[in-house]
C-alpha cells in the first residue's frame, strides 16, 4: 500500500491519500473520505480514519488494516467509470499531478540520519581524507548519525532552495525506515514488529558548512538549511518491501546516473539500525534514513563538475516506493 500526505490547489488542509490502480490508471484517493463510504466495518475496526499520518500510524495495525479495506473498496468502486466522475466531483480522488505531495510524514518527531553506511561511500571519501576529520574514514563498530529537523522537510516536486549561505550544495539518495509503533530496546529479531514502512530521502548537504562543522565534531547547519530534506513521494508499507536489504537505489542529476547501488551493501542493516537507535524511545512516524552509497558530488574530481547548480533536477528511485524528484532554485532576495 502506497500512502501519501497531500494538499490540493483548492484546499490547504493536509490529507492522507493512497494510490489505487485500476487497469492502466492510477488514482490518489482521499483515504478518510473513502473509508467513510465503506459498508459497516467489522466489529472492533476503526469507525473513522484521521487525516494526519502520525495519528494513522499511532493506530497501529488496526488503522493500516482499515486503510487497506478502503483501498480495496476504492479499487472495486472505481472499476465502474460512473464512480470516477462522481468521486472526482466530490474530491475523493485526484490525479497525482493535481495535488501537492508533502513529505509522507510531514512533521515526524525524530529524523535520524545515518552517515557512512555504504562501503562504496566510505571508499570514495578516502582520497578526500585531508578535507575530513580523521575519524570519518575509520571503520565504525556502531552507526554514526546526526539529526535533521522537521522544518527542513519538503515533498516530491518541491523546490530545493540554493541558500546564499553555501557554495557547495550536494545530494545523497537514501532509503528511509518509518517507525510504526512506540518502542524501546527492540531486538534485531523483533524489528519487523515496529516498522510501518519505507520512503525515500534526499539528504541535501551544504558541504562547505558541513565539513567545517565536522572538524569541530559537530553537524548542524551543514545539513539543516531550509528545504534540505526532500522526502517521498510515498510511504510504502512494509509488506511491499519484505527484504529491505535487497532493493536498488538510484540517483540521477539532469538525467545522468550519479548513484546506483544495492541496500545489500550497507554496513549496518535496517534491523541493526532500528535496534541500535531504539536505545532511545522511538515513536510512530519517526524516520531513520539509512545512509547513501557512492557517487555524491563532493567526491568527484573536481567536485565542481558534480555539485548542484541552480536549475538542476535530482531524481531518486527505489523501485517499490517510486521516484522522488526535486529541482534546485535560486534563493529569493
Amino acid at each position: 500500500m502506497k500512502l501519501a500526505s497531500y494538499v490540493t490547489n483548492a484546499d490547504a488542509t493536509i490529507r492522507i491519500g493512497a494510490i489505487v490502480e485500476v487497469g492502466s490508471e492510477r488514482h490518489l484517493i482521499d483515504l478518510a473520505g473513502v473509508h467513510a463510504r465503506l459498508p459497516t466495518p467489522p466489529a472492533g475496526a476503526p469507525v473513522s480514519l484521521p487525516a494526519d499520518m502520525r495519528l494513522l500510524l499511532d493506530m497501529g495495525e488496526p488503522g493500516l488494516d482499515a486503510a487497506r479495506r478502503a483501498v480495496a473498496f476504492a479499487a472495486t468502486e472505481l472499476a465502474r467509470s460512473s464512480t470516477i466522475s462522481v468521486w472526482k466531483s466530490e474530491r475523493l480522488i485526484h490525479g497525482e499531478n493535481e495535488v501537492r505531495l508533502l513529505a509522507p510524514v510531514p512533521r515526524p518527531g525524530k529524523i535520524i540520519m545515518v552517515g557512512s553506511n555504504y562501503k562504496s561511500h566510505i571508499t570514495e571519501a578516502g582520497p578526500a581524507a585531508s578535507k575530513l576529520p580523521a575519524a570519518r574514514s575509520e571503520k565504525h563498530t556502531w552507526p554514526a548519525a546526526f539529526s535533521k529537523f522537521p522544518s527542513v522537510l519538503i515533498g516530491h516536486r518541491d523546490a530545493i532552495v540554493y541558500s546564499r549561505h553555501t557554495t557547495q550544495l550536494d545530494y545523497e539518495a537514501e532509503l528511509c525506515v518509518v517507525i510504526g509503533k512506540r518502542c524501546k530496546d527492540v531486538t534485531e529479531e523483533n524489528v519487523d514488529d515496529v516498522i510501518a514502512g519505507y520512503t525515500i530521502a534526499n539528504d541535501v548537504s551544504m558541504r562547505d558548512l558541513q565539513f567545517a562543522e565536522m572538524r569541530r565534531g559537530l553537524i548542524l547547519l551543514g545539513k539543516n538549511l531550509d528545504t534540505s530534506s526532500p522526502m517521498g513521494p510515498y510511504l510504502v508499507t512494509k509488506d511491499e518491501i519484505p527484504d529491505p536489504q535487497n532493493v536498488q537505489i538510484k540517483c540521477w542529476v539532469n538525467g545522468e546516473v550519479r548513484q546506483n547501488d544495492s541496500t545489500a551493501n550497507m554496513t549496518f542493516s535496517v534491523r541493526q539500525l532500528v535496534a541500535y537507535f531504539s536505545r532511545m524511545t522511538l515513536e510512530p512516524g519517526d524516520i531513520i534514513a539509512t545512509g547513501t552509497p557512492a557517487g555524491v558530488g563532493i567526491f568527484w574530481d573536481p567536485p565542481e563538475a558534480a555539485l548542484l547548480r541552480v536549475g538542476d533536477t535530482i531524481d531518486i528511485e527505489i523501485e517499490p516506493i517510486g521516484r522522488l524528484s526535486n529541482t534546485v532554485v535560486a534563493e529569493a532576495t
